[in-house]
């Protein structure tokens, strides 16, 4: 597992490997293959998202309207198009959009 911490101490879990930058975190993914990742949690997102590492969104509704709270994907600097692929009821309420991102 990986974490993307400017803060997180590099020996603060020996299962977890810490980056410091988008770049390294990019670069040893690709040594190792791998071409797909979950980044999970708003500021994580917003980091791969404005680096532009972005394809794919799966996003899920929940049947709640809050009042307040975060925007998920911050302040951009400009729109992100996207194209829905699809959407799925996965019951209680709850639909989830998978939509591709456009470049």
């Amino acid at each position: 597992m990986g974490a993307l911490s400017a803060t997180l101490a590099e020996d603060a879990d020996p299962r977890v490997t810490v980056y410091r930058t988008m770049d390294d975190l990019v670069t040893d993914l690709k040594k190792r293959g791998i071409k797909h990742v979950y980044p999970d949690g708003g500021r994580l997102v917003q980091s791969f998202l404005h680096a532009g590492r972005v394809d794919r969104f799966i996003i899920s509704v929940a049947p709640v309207l809050l009042g307040s709270g975060h925007r998920l994907f911050g302040d951009l600097a400009q729109g992100v198009p996207l194209r829905l692929d699809t959407v799925k009821d996965v019951g209680g309420g709850f639909v989830q959009l998978s939509s591709t991102v456009e470049k």
